[in-house]
């Protein structure tokens, strides 16, 4: 019935969630309904873009985000709203298909969405997507080289999950052989790992020379150096409150994130075989406002052997 009267991405759905919140948690609807937010929603309700994932063309749907919450995690607001009105895809949704179609295109599979890439995707590519529950990996999910993965600490380690090539995959251990994958997915999840360069090195380890690394994560340009959160030895928080994430398997309780990741974060790749450059994505036609991306690729041994220094390099997709 509520789908019915106010539908998903619509603006009824919006008001009432907002009125819900405003029921529940009075004291933080000003940080919803305010001048900036307004501003954003009647402007975004106007941009008509094309989903990169499902083809739908339409007027944006901007969520009037908790805007206190997002610069306490030190979080660009579009990245996480801009909804397609056809899927329901994030614009940092549409960040990472663009970069996964751009590094096939450089394959030679071209397709202008993650739907029609579904349908032309060689039968000898792996793909590795570490948010099981993406929108771009429940799209890939039948193609015989795409596996998707999540982490449930009391499985076991490489333990398929379901019929859909979905495993459960500690990435500090990842069950693979080394070159398992052409590219790896990861969106804001290494924030929430607990040793994340023992994971990057293993994504290095994982990757085929050729292979592509594309990720998001929590990241500030103004930070020199990652921003601790919690100490990964002792697992106590640094900073308080701590930084909680929602999370779809852990519902009401959210998953911790240790991490907000600053300007070294290319040198630490680095360190861990991945030569990575900050690429921010500026497509205004898909509805991307220089939405945060990271491409890397495995450092070959010769040169990994030669020099583990590299240099930051800043582009646009």
């Amino acid at each position: 019935m509520i789908s019915r009267l106010a539908p998903p991405f619509s603006t009824r759905r919006l008001v009432l969630q907002v009125a819900r919140q405003a029921v529940r948690e009075p004291r933080r609807l000003g940080h919803r309904v305010n001048r900036q937010n307004l501003a954003a929603w009647r402007h975004h309700r106007r941009t008509v873009a094309r989903c990169n994932l499902c083809g739908h063309q339409g007027p944006l749907h901007y969520e009037l985000p908790d805007l206190a919450t997002f610069r306490h995690h030190h979080i660009e607001p579009l990245r996480e709203t801009l909804r397609c009105r056809g899927c329901g895809a994030k614009m940092r949704d549409r960040v990472l298909a663009a970069a996964l179609l751009e590094a096939l295109a450089e394959r030679g599979v071209h397709a202008e969405t993650i739907d029609e890439l579904a349908d032309r995707l060689p039968e000898g590519l792996r793909i590795l997507d570490t948010d099981a529950h993406s929108r771009i990996a429940r799209r890939l999910r039948h193609h015989p080289g795409v596996v998707r993965s999540l982490f449930l600490p009391g499985r076991d380690n490489g333990e398929m999950l379901d019929d859909e090539r979905m495993l459960n995959v500690d990435l500090e251990r990842m069950p693979f052989p080394d070159r398992s994958f052409d590219i790896v997915i990861t969106s804001e999840v290494m924030e929430h790992v607990r040793y994340a360069d023992v994971a990057h090195r293993e994504i290095a380890r994982c990757l085929t020379d050729s292979g592509s690394y594309l990720f998001t994560v929590p990241y500030d340009p103004a930070l020199e150096h990652t921003w601790r959160l919690i100490d990964p030895v002792t697992d106590l928080p640094l900073v308080l409150p701590m930084h909680i994430h929602g999370d779809p398997m852990i519902r009401g309780e959210g998953i911790k994130s240790y991490r907000v990741f600053g300007r070294d974060l290319v040198d630490d790749l680095a360190a861990a075989g991945l030569r990575a450059r900050f690429a921010p994505v500026h497509r205004p036609e898909l509805g991307i406002f220089d939405g945060d991306l990271f491409v890397a690729t495995r450092v070959p041994s010769s040169a990994a052997a030669g020099s583990s220094a590299t240099t930051a390099e800043v582009g646009h997709g």
